[in-house]
């Protein structure tokens, strides 16, 4: 999902031509591999509940035809609507949206497990891959450390490894330069069929997103403080009866799958992506949070641009430097 079209800023532009990009970036995935991705451009519905809420949507509305293209890389046209009701009132429920809905066309969906699937194996006919191997020290990039005792020199070592990569950097930078948040989620199947083609729902933190197979993906809660990191509580349930409320094709839905897991929230809350000033064979990758999803792609090719000696185009908010003010400010938040 895009960022609000208002107040335009190079982190919002750096998202956009990401989500634009990964349309085909993804198609060319699926060519090179035959793994279907679940992708998507199906948009998002936004419901409309306050007076003030109501008030700015025309402001929306035209920093969206201002800031997005017309269209996306294979044509399919992109805007930002104003809908007086819902579209569909099995999907949205009538009355969570007593002021109308916003509705853009620019937000898609994936499935996530299928498109790691087709990356690990197209990684794996191209590089060496060692899975399940604990990096335990980074030093300063020399020579990286395992758990298993081995080690091996590197020429350059770009540290991806999410909400982990915060710890292993910590002993380098001598800073935390963040921390990890939980997010619950689950899988339902509804009761009767749904259109795989329906737009995202979403309000206030939650996400109701449709997939092939009548299934129906919800998420998710953000939680600072936890102590189980895999585990599911009763935070998700509130989540999966919010979901139905919003969304009645979900009413006495079969819950397929919970599960949880922890985003990197970096310090300075936007991802973090270049050499360590300490080690610059040391090059980080991480920190999108709710966004790497979609722009992971091309945070890599922005720390790859640092291998081979290029500096990308990057936003201020986006550089080490940033984050280590960040970090000598104020603890993660």
């Amino acid at each position: 999902m895009p960022h609000q079209p208002i107040r335009w800023t190079d982190e919002k532009a750096f998202q956009l031509e990401a989500l634009l990009s990964l349309e085909t970036e993804i198609a060319a995935l699926e060519h090179k591999t035959g793994i279907s991705c679940g992708y998507l451009r199906c948009g998002r519905l936004i419901p409309t509940r306050t007076e003030r809420k109501s008030q700015v949507r025309p402001a929306w509305r035209k920093a969206a035809s201002e800031q997005w293209p017309q269209a996306s890389p294979t044509g399919a046209a992109i805007s930002w609507q104003i809908l007086g009701a819902s579209p569909d009132p099995l999907w949205l429920a009538p009355s969570q949206a007593a002021l109308g809905a916003e509705y853009e066309t620019l937000s898609a969906r994936a499935n996530p497990r299928q498109l790691i699937s087709a990356l690990s194996i197209l990684a794996k006919a191209e590089v060496q891959v060692i899975e399940g191997a604990e990096v335990t020290c980074l030093g300063d990039g020399k020579r990286v450390f395992l758990n298993d005792a081995t080690s091996f020199t590197a020429g350059r070592v770009i540290v991806t490894a999410g909400h982990q990569s915060f710890g292993l950097l910590e002993p380098v930078t001598r800073r935390l330069l963040g921390r990890g948040v939980k997010g619950q989620a689950a899988l339902l199947r509804p009761r009767a069929p749904i259109k795989p083609s329906q737009p995202i729902l979403y309000f206030g933190g939650l996400y109701v997103i449709a997939h092939a197979e009548d299934c129906i993906a919800v998420g998710s809660t953000s939680e600072t403080k936890f102590t189980d990191p895999a585990n599911t509580t009763p935070q998700l349930d509130d989540l999966i009866t919010r979901a139905a409320e919003l969304c009645p094709a979900l009413h006495e839905a079969e819950v397929i799958e919970r599960w949880a897991g922890v985003r990197p929230n970096a310090v300075g809350r936007h991802p973090i992506i270049g050499p360590l000033p300490e080690s610059p064979r040391l090059i980080v990758a991480t920190g999108g949070f709710k966004i790497s999803f979609g722009i992971a792609h091309k945070m890599a090719d922005a720390a790859l641009s640092f291998v081979s000696g290029r500096a990308p185009v990057l936003p201020d908010s986006f550089k080490v430097e940033t984050h280590y003010a960040c970090a000598d400010s104020k603890p993660p938040r």
